[in-house]
C-alpha cells in the first residue's frame, strides 16, 4: 500500500519558478538526508525525478500535494531525447542540463532574508537558470553567476546540499557587480518564457529558443555595420547580440532583409556568404538545417540571397549547390562575356534592369531575361582577351588549346577575334558543379595549373577526369576568380592519374573522396568482405599494400553509396538527402550491430529516392 502523506511534513507548496528535483532536494534537506537517498525512501528515486516523466510527476504530487501540472509546469520535461521542455518550451539538452549550474546570489540572499528556515532550505532555485539565453537577473539586475559545477546529476541537482556548501559565501556576498538594466529582448523573452503578456512581435509566432538563437546569429552579422568582431566583445558581454539581432527581428521580415542589404556592402559577392555573415550563414545551412523550428530564418535568408546575390555555379544557397545562374551582377556579367564593364552598366540602367544605386558587385538583374540584350552586345576575342578575362594563365590556356578543352568558334578565319567568351564561362561552371567552397588553399588543395606542374600530368587529363567522376574533389577557392578559382585535392589527383603512381587509390585517400570520414569504416567493409582490394607495390617505398584498383571501386560503387556521392549526383545538399532516406525508413548499412559508418545500399536509396 502506498502511505498516506496527507498530515506528513513532506506535504509543501512549490516556490517561484521552481523545478521538482528542487522541490525533491528540499523535502530531503528537512530530513537532514541527500536527494539520492530521500528518493529512496519515498520509494521515487531521484534518477527518475530528473528523467521527469508523468508517472514520477504524478507520484511526486501524491506525496507532497502540489498538481502534476504544477510541478511540470518548471520542470524540465524530456521531448525526445535531444530536448527538454520548460513551462511550454523546448530547449535543447545539451545546453540546458550542463555541469555548470548558474545563478542569482541576490535572489538566493532575498531568499534567505525572507524565511525563518535556515538558508540551505530558504533558498529557491529557480528553473529558468537554466537557459542558456538567459544571463541577467532582470529583478536584481545583475548577471547571473556560476553557483556550483559538478559533473553528476544527482549531485549536481540535489540543490539544496549545494545551498548548504554555498550558504555562507552567497549570505556574505557584498561584492559590488556590474548592475545593467535589461534589454528589450531579456524582458520580452522572460515574458514569453513565463507566460506573462509582453508586447507583440514577429518573433512571437515562432519558437522561443529557435528565435532566441537568430537573435544571437543575427546580431553577431550586424557587429560589423558597428564595425565591431564578436571577439572585441568582453567576456560576458554576448547579451549585446541578442539585443542587437531582436532590434531588427522583431519587426519582422523586410526589417531583416534591409539589414542583410546592408551588410552586403561590406564584402565583395565572390567571397561567398560566409565573408558577410560567416555565423549566421553556418548555423542555418549546417548546424540548423534539420530543426523545423529554423525553417523560416533559413527562409528570410535563402530570399535574401537569391534577391540580392550574384550567385551561381560553384557557389552554394544554404548548403545546396548551384547549378544555374539565376542572377549576375554587373560585374559578373561582365567578366564572363568580356562586354565593356561601363557600356553594360549603361545599357543595364537604360533598360531599368538594375538599380542605379548600387555598385558594379551588388547591381544584380535577372540573367535569363538579359540574355537576348547581353548576346547583342557580345563580341568575339583574341586568344590574349579570352584567357585573361577567364583568369586563365598563358601557358596553361595552351595547353587547354592542345588537349582540345577550349577551341576557337571560327575557324579559318582572317581575324584573331575567334574565342567566343562563353565557352570560357561554360567551362569554369561544368567545372564548379557540385563542388566545394574553400576560404584558401590548404590542407591538400592546388589549382588545376600546380597540380600539372607536380604531377606531370597534362591538365586535359584532369579536366576530363573530373567530367567522367574519377575525380571528386573540386574546390572554388573564393579568393580567385574564373579558372584560377578551380582547385583539386592533390592526393585524390595523385592517385587516379599519376604515373609514379600505382593505379589504384590508397583505403584512406578512397574513403576521404567517397565520403566515408573516417577509414575505419571502410577497413571494416574490406575485413567483412563488403568491399574488394588490390596487392600491389608501392613505388616508392616498394611495399606491397593494399589499394583500391579501379575493379574494387566498381565494385563499391555497384553495391553501396555515401551522401557525398548523393549530394553531387543530386545537386542536393548531403542533410537534406539523409532526411529524406530516414523518412524514408531507410538506414546506414549494418549487419549485425557492426556499424560501418555513413554507407548505404544503394537498391535501398535508389528506390526510396525514385520519382
Amino acid at each position: 500500500m502506498k502511505q498516506n502523506h496527507a498530515n506528513s511534513p513532506l506535504q509543501t507548496k512549490a516556490r517561484d519558478r521552481e523545478p521538482t528535483f528542487a522541490i525533491v532536494s528540499r523535502l530531503a534537506a528537512t530530513g537532514g538526508v541527500s536527494a539520492v537517498d530521500f528518493g529512496q525512501d519515498i520509494g521515487v528515486p531521484l534518477a527518475r525525478v530528473l528523467r521527469g516523466d508523468a508517472k514520477t510527476l504524478d507520484e511526486i504530487a501524491a506525496i507532497t500535494g502540489i498538481e502534476s501540472s504544477a510541478l511540470g509546469r518548471w520542470t524540465p520535461l524530456p521531448e525526445g531525447k535531444t530536448k527538454r521542455e520548460i513551462n511550454g518550451h523546448l530547449f535543447p539538452v545539451r545546453p540546458t542540463l550542463t555541469s555548470e549550474v548558474r545563478g542569482c546570489p541576490s535572489c538566493l540572499q532575498d531568499d534567505v532574508q525572507q524565511s525563518a528556515l535556515s538558508a540551505h532550505r530558504a533558498m529557491t532555485f529557480r528553473s529558468h537558470w537554466l537557459v542558456h539565453h538567459v544571463t541577467l537577473c532582470i529583478r536584481h539586475k545583475r548577471p547571473l553567476e556560476t553557483l556550483w559545477k559538478e559533473a553528476a546529476p544527482s549531485l549536481r541537482y540535489d540543490t539544496a546540499a549545494q545551498f548548504a556548501n554555498i550558504a555562507d559565501r552567497i549570505i556574505a556576498d557584498d561584492a559590488p557587480f556590474e548592475r545593467r538594466d535589461p534589454t528589450p529582448f531579456e524582458i520580452w523573452f522572460d515574458q514569453r518564457l513565463s507566460g506573462q503578456p509582453h508586447e507583440t512581435t514577429w518573433l512571437d509566432d515562432h519558437p522561443l529558443h529557435a528565435a532566441a538563437v537568430f537573435c544571437r546569429l543575427l546580431g553577431i552579422a550586424l557587429l560589423k555595420l558597428h564595425d565591431l568582431r564578436l571577439s572585441d566583445l568582453r567576456p560576458g558581454s554576448e547579451w549585446a547580440c541578442y539585443h542587437l539581432g531582436f532590434e531588427t527581428a522583431r519587426h519582422g521580415e523586410e526589417a531583416i532583409l534591409k539589414e542583410l542589404r546592408r551588410l552586403n556592402q561590406l564584402a565583395e559577392p565572390r567571397l561567398g556568404p560566409k565573408a558577410v555573415f560567416p555565423v549566421l550563414y553556418d548555423r542555418l545551412s549546417r548546424e540548423h538545417v534539420e530543426d523545423t523550428d529554423f525553417a523560416v530564418y533559413r527562409e528570410v535568408l535563402a530570399r535574401h540571397l537569391m534577391e540580392s546575390w550574384p550567385l551561381g555555379p560553384g557557389d552554394d544557397l544554404l548548403g545546396t549547390p548551384v547549378t544555374e545562374r539565376k542572377l549576375h551582377s554587373v560585374r559578373t556579367a561582365a567578366n564572363e562575356t568580356g562586354i565593356d564593364i561601363r557600356r553594360l552598366r549603361k545599357m543595364l540602367e537604360a533598360a531599368n534592369m538594375i538599380d542605379a544605386g548600387l555598385p558594379d558587385n551588388w547591381a544584380v538583374f535577372d540573367a535569363k531575361n538579359a540574355k537576348t540584350m547581353m548576346d547583342s552586345l557580345l563580341t568575339f576575342v583574341s586568344a590574349k582577351q579570352f584567357y585573361e578575362m577567364h583568369h586563365i594563365g598563358r601557358s596553361q590556356f595552351n595547353l587547354l588549346v592542345e588537349d582540345g578543352i577550349v577551341q576557337p568558334s571560327l575557324q579559318d578565319a582572317t581575324t584573331k577575334y575567334i574565342w567566343d567568351p562563353r565557352k570560357g564561362r561554360d567551362l569554369v561552371y561544368r567545372l564548379l558543379v557540385g563542388g566545394e567552397i574553400i576560404q584558401q588553399a590548404q590542407h591538400g588543395w592546388e589549382t588545376i595549373g600546380k597540380a600539372t606542374q607536380r604531377l606531370q600530368l597534362r591538365p586535359g587529363e584532369i579536366i576530363k577526369a573530373i567530367w567522367d567522376g574519377r575525380i571528386q574533389l573540386v574546390a572554388r577557392n573564393v579568393q580567385f576568380e574564373g579558372y584560377a578559382s578551380i582547385h583539386v585535392y592533390h592526393d585524390e589527383v595523385a592517385q587516379v592519374l599519376a604515373k609514379e603512381q600505382p593505379s589504384a587509390m590508397s583505403l584512406e585517400m578512397f574513403a576521404k573522396t567517397v565520403g566515408i570520414a573516417n577509414p575505419v569504416y571502410l577497413n571494416r567493409l574490406v575485413q567483412h568482405g563488403y568491399v574488394s582490394t588490390s596487392e600491389m607495390r608501392n613505388p616508392r617505398t616498394k611495399i606491397l599494400q593494399r589499394y583500391i584498383a579501379t575493379k574494387d571501386a566498381s565494385t563499391f560503387h555497384e553495391q553501396f553509396i555515401t551522401l557525398r556521392i548523393l549530394a553531387r549526383t543530386k545537386g542536393q545538399t548531403w542533410q537534406s538527402l539523409a532526411r529524406q532516406l530516414r523518412n524514408a525508413g531507410v538506414s546506414t548499412f549494418n549487419i549485425d550491430g557492426i556499424d560501418f559508418g555513413p554507407v548505404y545500399l544503394k537498391t535501398e536509396v535508389e528506390a526510396a529516392l525514385a520519382d
